[in-house]
This record gives structure tokens, sequence and C-alpha cells, in this order.
């Protein structure tokens, strides 16, 4: 039933385009008479598997693989990565249940994980609740030391984390156990792994897409053609940033930077205090460094309900807020989102990558490279309000639209 109404709502969705289509078409403008021109060409092409299917199969004493997983804390865009990622090992074959109980959009990883650690999900793969982490929640020497004991005692197969920090960590802790990395937005510039090609450990591994955020920021000004665009930063590789000047040097536009303490949410003050000064610094980019764009960068906004409310400040000034990783923001105030990754086929690549490891193939001859097919996720409202006026093709090509009346 649940997919049922999915489809359901995805059809009223299309049926909502194609009525603004007709509207346009009339002469009557609902979202405004500025006319930007251009759009995103979106490839809707299913990303193609570089490596076949491998059967499942239980370790040498006939006991199931155990995976162990780290992250930073619960947020919805690395818990929809695991979410897909787990979806994608079932389709392999490796891991069977009827359903997930979760929204994949605003999932909680490590609840899933405990949830999956609770249930017969097969003879081939498990999860232990006791292999399970936040870094935000456990310390690094609690993490470092548990891990440690499965290791000697050969009860994790392979560590998953998810986030460039996580990561980092695990890494230093030089254990005998492949860590293959999830959610890194530049694995190579944060120094998980020498390259696309060769992670440069035999037992490190990590999934990227190396042009993902410059085809991003060039799918944006075509859609939106900007001069001055602001991001709000607490680390320029989490932000790629590198990525992002690149582009825009190559575009000739420029890009006005504001650096910021990354949020301490360990007490409501602090958390209050974080979310003031984001105000008060998007207002600044507006007022004083004159932007006429932003770029809402990951893990910035970490409570979606604050979104609308932090981005008045460019909407009520015709700016476009564009964002770089997930559709919640859209769904809650930004404008609009043009993945720079594709994650259901980012879960199907992932899960493949996992299984090979699984059946014997050594790491440093997993592929890397995930080349996404990106789509589109736009608010209908905000674009009324900035005067922006969305082409046909870029309704037909977006995964979700988001109105007033439909917020889902």
């Amino acid at each position: 039933m649940k997919e049922i109404k999915k489809m359901v709502v995805r059809v009223s969705m299309f049926c909502a385009a194609l009525a603004l289509l007709i509207a346009f078409a009339a002469g009557c403008s609902l979202l405004g008479m500025q006319d930007y021109g251009g759009y995103v060409e979106i490839d809707m092409q299913p990303q193609r598997r570089e490596t076949a299917s491998l059967p499942p199969q239980t370790r040498p004493d006939g006991s199931a693989f155990t995976l162990a997983y780290v992250d930073i804390d619960p947020f919805p865009i690395t818990g929809t990565v695991l979410f897909y990622i787990i979806t994608g090992l079932r389709d392999e074959g490796w891991i069977s249940f009827d359903y997930l109980p979760f929204d994949p959009a605003d999932t909680d990883a490590g609840a899933l994980i405990d949830w999956l650690a609770g249930r017969d999900i097969g003879p081939y793969i498990r999860f232990a609740s006791d292999a399970n982490y936040y870094t935000a929640f456990q310390s690094e020497d609690y993490i470092r030391e548990s891990l440690t004991r499965h290791a000697a005692g050969g009860t994790v197969d392979i560590i998953l984390t998810m986030g460039t920090s996580p990561a980092r960590m695990v890494k230093s802790f030089e254990l005998d156990i492949p860590v293959m990395m999830f959610g890194s937005v530049d694995p190579v510039g944060s120094g998980l792994v020498e390259s696309v090609e060769d992670s440069g450990h035999p037992l490190h591994w990590s999934t990227f897409d190396p042009t993902a955020y410059e085809r991003q920021l060039y799918y944006y000004h075509d859609v939106i053609p900007f001069t001055n665009l602001g991001v709000v930063y607490y680390d320029e590789t989490i932000a790629s940033l590198g990525a992002y000047e690149r582009a825009a040097e190559a575009l000739g536009v420029r890009v006005t930077r504001s650096q910021i303490t990354r949020i301490d949410a360990s007490t409501e003050r602090m958390t209050e205090e974080y979310y003031e000064n984001l105000k008060d610094v998007f207002r600044r980019l507006v007022v004083q460094n004159g932007v006429d764009a932003f770029m809402l960068t990951t893990d910035i906004i970490l409570d979606a309900a604050r979104t609308a409310d932090l981005l008045e400040i460019f909407t009520e000034n015709s700016i476009p807020v564009f964002v770089q990783v997930g559709e919640a923001p859209v769904r809650h105030g930004a404008l609009m989102h043009v993945s720079a990754a594709e994650i259901v086929g980012h879960g199907a690549f992932s899960a493949r990558a996992i299984t090979q490891v699984l059946s014997g193939t050594p790491l440093s001859e997993v592929p890397q490279e995930f080349r996404n097919s990106p789509y589109l996720n736009l608010n209908l409202d905000v674009a009324e309000r900035i005067g922006f006026r969305p082409t046909f093709e870029m309704l037909l090509a977006s995964e979700n639209i988001f109105t007033s009346v439909n917020q889902d």
C-alpha cells in the first residue's frame, strides 16, 4: 500500500506540473514574469553497474558476516544513504526482509542498524547493536576499544563508516579489518584515499564522484545565472569549496565565503546561539556582501524545521538558495536541489561493492567511482516568492515538487 501511495503522489505531482504548464501557455504566470532562460539538462538514465551480482555466501564456518557501522549522529541524509545500501543488499540477495519501517527521507541510521540487528535477515549478513556507533554519543576511546575487541575476536568482517570524520577516526585505529567509507564529499581532499583509482591502502575503500559538485554548480548557474555566490561552511573539504570555486572560476563568477564554527548541540542554549549567529551571517552576506545566490552546504542547518525562518533573508530579497545535499532543505524552504549524489543508484553500487569484498575480492580491485545521474527537487512556493519561473523540462525532471498543498 505504501508503494501505491507513493505512486499516487507522483502522479499527482505530475498532474500539478502539467497544470502549471497549461497555465503558463495560457499567459497566466503563477510564478512571476521573470524568465531566467535555460534549464538543467538531466540524464535520467540509471547508473550502469560495472560488476556482476555475486551469489550470496556465508563465512567459511557457515556463520553470517558481521558489518559494523560508524556515523556521527542521526542525520536524514546519511540515514538515506544507509537506507538504500540496505535495500541494495536485499536486492543482491544477501539479506532478506519484507519492508523497512523507516522513511528513506528521514531515517535514523543507528536505529535502522539496531532494527536489523534484532531480526533474522538471513544466513549471510548480520548487524550487531554492540558494533553500531555514533561519535556524537560515544567517545573515540570507547569506539576504539570496542572495535579492537571485535577485531581481536574476529567478530566483525567489515566496518562501514558514514561521513568524513568517522572515516578519519576509524582509519587512525589501524585495525586489520576492511574499512568501507561512505558519505564523504571529497575523499581525496580529506585524505581518506589517494585517488579514484587507488585508495592507497589494501584495507581502505571509498566511493565518490570526483566532479559531482563542479557539475552541480554548472547546473545551478544554467538555471539561474548569478554573479556572486554566498557559501557558509565550517570545513572547506566537507563543503566541497574547492570544487565550487573551480567551477565558479570557469563560469566567471565570484564566491563569497563565510566560515563558522560547527554547531554544538550539547545544550539548548548552545543550539539557539548557533542559529542566531547563523541568521546574522546570512544577513551580512545579503546586506554587506551583495550575494545574488546562496549555496546551503551540508551540516549547516541540522534542524530542517528551522530552514524557512533561517533562509527568509534570502527569500525576501529574491535570492535563490541552492542546496548541496538532500531534499529536506527544499521541502522546508530552499529553492532547489540538483543532486550531486543519486542515492538510490549509489546504494545499489555500494551494496554490490560490499558483496564483492565479502566474496573475497581485494578492496584494491573494487571500483570506487560512481558516476551519478542527477535529479531535481524543487519548491514552487519559494520559486513564486523570488519570481523564478521553472520550465516544463525542469518540472518533468523533478523527483519531488514541493508546495504548501503537497509536502510529500
